[in-house]
Parts: structure tokens; sequence; C-alpha cells
């Protein structure tokens, strides 16, 4: 259960971190933030049960996850394409609302973690 409750205040961090970061206009590291924290976060409910996984594709359809994961799939899936443009191609796609999002979503993801997470 420590790693569980270490997986969620690092996803904790992340939320805090994409905040300021979208206020201040960089999206990119705003988004990056908030896709970490949702890893963070499924990794926290996977610890919990005993798991771990290194494939976001398996990490994300893990069964025991919050509903706000699959009702967001698409969103999701979103996140971690843009994403992957910002930090491995050209930076400065990522758009205010979409980040916005993402932040949203992983603070929405952050307390349905933490309250599994006893």
């Amino acid at each position: 259960m420590a790693v569980a409750r270490s997986r969620v205040r690092l996803s904790e961090l992340n939320v805090e971190r994409a905040r300021p970061e979208h206020a201040g206009g960089d999206f990119d590291a705003a988004l990056i933030f908030a896709e970490q924290a949702l890893i963070n976060g499924a990794d926290a409910l996977l610890a919990r049960d005993g798991f771990g996984a290194n494939s976001h594709v398996v990490r994300f359809s893990y069964p025991a996850l919050p509903a706000v994961y699959g009702d967001e799939r698409h969103l999701i899936d979103q996140i971690r394409a843009s994403r992957n443009r910002a930090q491995y191609d050209a930076g400065g796609d990522v758009d205010a609302g979409l980040a916005g999002r993402a932040t949203a979503l992983a603070a929405r993801a952050l307390a349905s973690a933490q309250a599994l997470i006893t």
C-alpha cells in the first residue's frame, strides 16, 4: 500500500505542476504534467492491487480504474497523442483548451484514485 500512496502523492504533485503552467501559458508543460498525473493515478491503483504496467494501453485498460478513465478514454487518447508531439517532436502546438481539459481530467482522476487508496 505504500507504493500506491506514493503514486497518489506523485499524481497530486503533477496536478499541482500542471495548474500554474496552464495559467502561465505553457500549455505543452501543463499537458505533459496532466498526462503524467493520469499515469500516476492509474499506477496507484495497479500497485494497490499488486500489479504494475509499462504500457499505457495496458495501464489505462485496467478494469479496476475509476470510471473517469473509461468515460474519458477519447480525451485521454487526445492527451497522449498531443503529449507525444509536445515532448518528442515540435512543441507549441497544444492549445489552451486541451491543456485545460487535461488538467481538469487529471484532477478528477486523482480525486477518484484518492478515494480508493485508503
